[in-house]
């Protein structure tokens, strides 16, 4: 990987960059100053940002083609770790990197990405149970189906409930990777003081002038703005971007879901899921 390259990558992948010391030094320390430098307005401590995933790599390595982040992704891969790890489990727990919840989730308000994939997988399991011949491989097929349409109206309903909301920021939580953004932010992105340098907010509260600005951005904060609803839409912005670092491997899952890729349900992997979920 040349350094070039970081700009391109998502949050999680930064993060595998920097936590991984195979990498040169360098290498590293540039992904930090990227990943520093994406996060700097979210309001949120670099060390607790750089641990969002920490708890995932123990679990599942720092490989990159163990994860959906990776450019070798497919089909297969997606739907075993929709099942292992993102169906009926907390979003904080469920074991995906915060990237890979933009593309394999339970709840997708503004990011319909999986929802298109499981509409198109519902439909591709339709074509195959015409076929099946085997009466075990059509309830497992059945059995797939039932669980992927539960999932899109789990997810619809959401939408719709959090919609009659009386709290708008409801609405823009009403994803798993917006939820995890929600639980790690400090501060509002409006909070003017940390949204600068050191260097910017020592030549501001030195000088009547700059306190003078401090004071008149606070009132705003204060009185124009409802500082969770603010820090939500950059929350939401914050996600949005990264998604596009994805785009790679979003076209590829499309490309072989919308072909017909066939997903094997009997897998290993996927009869193991398939027993966590049942206990």
């Amino acid at each position: 990987m040349e350094i070039e390259d970081l700009k391109h990558l998502c949050i999680s992948n930064l993060i595998l960059v920097i936590l991984n010391k195979n990498n040169t030094d360098t290498l590293r320390k540039y992904a930090e100053i990227e990943l520093r430098k994406r996060i700097r307005n979210f309001g949120c401590d670099y060390d607790d940002f750089l641990h969002i995933d920490d708890k995932v790599i123990k679990e599942r390595g720092l490989n990159i083609n163990n994860y959906l982040i990776s450019p070798n992704v497919d089909m297969q891969q997606l739907m075993e770790t929709y099942f292992l790890y993102a169906k009926d489990t907390h979003y904080y727990t469920n074991g995906l990197l915060f990237s890979e919840k933009l593309l394999c989730n339970k709840l997708d308000f503004g990011m319909p990405f999986f929802r298109k994939i499981c509409d198109c997988e519902i439909k591709n399991i339709d074509k195959r149970l015409k076929k099946v011949e085997l009466e075990s491989q059509k309830q497992l097929l059945l059995s797939i189906k039932s669980m992927l349409e539960k999932r899109q109206h789990n997810a619809k309903q959401t939408i719709i409930e959090v919609k009659e909301s009386t709290l708008p920021f409801d609405v823009l939580c009403a994803s798993d990777a917006m939820q995890e953004l929600e639980a790690i932010s400090l501060c509002s992105c409006l909070e003017f003081l940390c949204n600068i340098s050191d260097e910017e907010r020592y030549k501001l509260i030195s000088s009547k002038l700059g306190m003078m600005k401090i004071a008149i951005l606070e009132r705003l904060n204060d009185t124009l703005f409802d500082p969770d609803l603010m820090q939500n839409l950059y929350g939401l912005m914050f996600a949005t971007i990264d998604s596009f670092k994805l785009n790679r491997q979003k076209r590829k899952l499309l490309e072989q879901v919308r072909d017909g890729y066939k997903v094997d349900y009997e897998s290993p992997r996927m009869q193991y899921a398939l027993q966590k979920i049942k206990k």
